[in-house]
Order: structure tokens, then C-alpha cells, then sequence
């Protein structure tokens, strides 16, 4: 899915990764494919999202972003810049898999929460924080969507470089 996108990976690439009968799969998932991705992107979501969570309460912004940066290089350059984000891959499904794209506009807005409640402990207004966190999501899936493209990191370099001067301003005021 990080890789191909929802459309493209069919149930036989994910039972060959998961070595899972194809029996099980319609037991546990009596929709489909369709309630597969759902579920498996509502679960992603909640694992990186209690990890922002973590990170948020010991941590200021500014540290997690740069952690977040740091692992996403990682990542693309470990996969030749093949793997994505499993939840923009799920916000790209089909314009008929509704359920599967609500799953990762959830997911966006519990990341965005979670990045604006960090932000506004700082004193910075509720709805400038609200805002601030929703703008974080979307410039480093933005970016991570460049890098893939560009086959470069230096789509999440500028994104850092940008979000840290912002969030020093927002410091400052």
C-alpha cells in the first residue's frame, strides 16, 4: 500500500506479505478488501498517533517534527524512495472508497489535533494552534510526496527549514 497505493495492492500481494490464508481474510473482513484498508489504515493511524502523542508530552513541537523528518528520510532513502505514507496512499483510494478515504481524513485531523494541543500548550491561541497543526500535517505529507517524486530529500529539508521559522515566530509573539 505505501508502496502501490490502495487501487493497486490486491489481496493476493497482502497475503503474500502477511502469509495469511485467503480464508481468514474474508473471516476477519467480510467486506473485502475495501474493510482491510479501512481497518489497517485506522490502525496505522492510531500507532503513529499515540507516538506523536508520547512525544508531544515530553517533548516541545519543534523536536518532534525534526524526529519526524529525521525517521521519514530514513525511511524514503532505505526504500529507494519507493515507500510513502500509508495514510496519504489511503486519502488517494478511489473516489468510491469513501470509507477508506474518511479513515485517513480521520487520521489527519487526530495528527493535527495532537500537533495543535503541543503547540497551544506553549500559550499560543486555540485556533492559531488548531490551524498551525493542520498546516504541519500538510506540509510534511506535501513533502514526503515531493521527495517521492524528485527522488530527493530536499523537499523535507525546505519543509523543516520553514516550519521551524515558523514555529519560532509563533514562539516569539
Amino acid at each position: 500500500m505505501r508502496e502501490y497505493g490502495v487501487h493497486a495492492t490486491g489481496l493476493s500481494d497482502l497475503l503474500e506479505r502477511s502469509n495469511t490464508a485467503r480464508g481468514s481474510i474474508y473471516q476477519h473482513f467480510p467486506a473485502g478488501k475495501a474493510e482491510l484498508m479501512e481497518q489497517a489504515t485506522l490502525e496505522a493511524g492510531r500507532i503513529i498517533t499515540a507516538r506523536i502523542e508520547e512525544l508531544t508530552q515530553v517533548l516541545p513541537a519543534e523536536t518532534v517534527i525534526d524526529a519526524f523528518i529525521d525517521g521519514w528520510k530514513q525511511n524514503l532513502t532505505e526504500s529507494s524512495f519507493a515507500a510513502g505514507c500509508p495514510i496519504m496512499a489511503a486519502a488517494q483510494a478511489a473516489p468510491d472508497a469513501l470509507a477508506i478515504r474518511d479513515a485517513s481524513a480521520k487520521v489527519f485531523a487526530d495528527w493535527a489535533r495532537v500537533i495543535g494541543r503541543s503547540i497551544e500548550s506553549k500559550g499560543v491561541d486555540t485556533a492559531t494552534a488548531a490551524s498551525l497543526g493542520s498546516f504541519i500535517v500538510s506540509s510534511l505529507e506535501g513533502a514526503i510526496i515531493q521527495c517521492r517524486s524528485a527522488r530527493s530529500l530536499q523537499p523535507l529539508d525546505d519543509a523543516k527549514t520553514g516550519l521551524m521559522l515558523l514555529l519560532r515566530r509563533e514562539d516569539a509573539d
